[in-house]
């Protein structure tokens, strides 16, 4: 097998369609299928389910993709060690991240690291904790910043931030420095639907009793403004420009740890770890 195959395999996986795929990578859907088919007679097995649909990956076809990801990102540590040691840093670096570092933290975060290497291209996947770990462990991406990783994954703490109470300005507890849960626990809460978030309020034995679910947390502090409820939310979630409402510290305190995960640090690339040191540099200057 070669290399050539087992980027075309990863391609058509991700495409869904030999079509697709070749309109991706600028090969002919001849050419792909041809590459596709010797590499399962190579195999001995059928990589992909056939249909007037498109193609999906068979059970054994998926173990296949994933030691296909990491075969390629083995040789892209390969060419990203030869790069560095010739004096220059290239290469993709693909990142995971929890939706509140990635609007508040990671866009300055990657303006600078885009500065120092400017020849690196940057993937960038939002998502969900349970996402990002999954994705990390089947080498989707390199590495990810999440909270609550999982144990078979390998963290250092990057960034700890406050949960705050979210009032509107008008709220009579608008003026107070900080405010116990007992002073608003009988309010309508309107809450982000993220069950690790869920799990850091019953840990502290936070229960809103009338409550809105709500993805978006742009969303929640629009409702907020209008007066229909309150909010705890983690500080980093509530975006800059936010007009008409006040953040305001829990007391007793409740915060929450992000982390850097990667699945092993002993097999990331240069460039990954290069990453991971630029994270902890600039979160420690900011």
């Amino acid at each position: 097998m070669t290399l050539a195959q087992l980027q075309v395999f990863v391609a058509a996986a991700k495409a869904g369609s030999f079509t697709r795929a070749a309109e991706n990578i600028g090969l002919t859907q001849s050419a792909i299928s041809q590459m596709i088919n010797s590499l399962e007679k190579e195999l001995g097995v059928a990589l992909f389910h056939r249909s007037r649909n498109g193609i999906t990956t068979t059970s054994i076809g998926e173990r296949m993709l994933q030691h296909t990801r990491e075969i390629l990102q083995i040789t892209a540590c390969m060419a990203e060690e030869a790069s560095s040691a010739r004096g220059f840093s290239s290469g993709t670096l693909r990142i995971a991240s929890i939706p509140s570092m990635a609007s508040r933290i990671l866009p300055g975060l990657l303006g600078a690291f885009r500065k120092k290497y400017p020849a690196v291209e940057i993937t960038l996947f939002e998502g969900k904790n349970d996402e990002i770990h999954h994705w990390l462990s089947h080498s989707v991406v390199d590495i990810g910043i999440t909270v609550f990783p999982e144990k078979e994954l390998q963290t250092i703490p990057l960034i700890q931030e406050n949960l705050m109470v979210i009032l509107p300005q008008s709220d009579p507890l608008h003026d107070q420095p900080h405010l116990s849960f007992d002073q608003i626990e009988e309010r309508c809460f309107i809450m982000q639907k993220d069950t690790c978030y869920k799990s850091i309020l019953l840990e502290n034995s936070i229960h809103p009793k009338a409550t809105i679910e709500v993805r978006d947390p742009s969303t929640i502090v629009s409702m907020v403004q209008e007066g229909i409820g309150v909010s705890i939310m983690p500080e980093l979630s509530v975006p800059l420009t936010t007009a008409k409402v006040r953040m305001i510290p829990l007391n007793p305190s409740i915060t929450r740890q992000m982390f850097i995960a990667v699945r092993n640090w002993q097999t990331i690339s240069p460039l990954t770890a290069e990453f991971a040191l630029h994270c902890q540099k600039y979160v420690e200057e900011s």
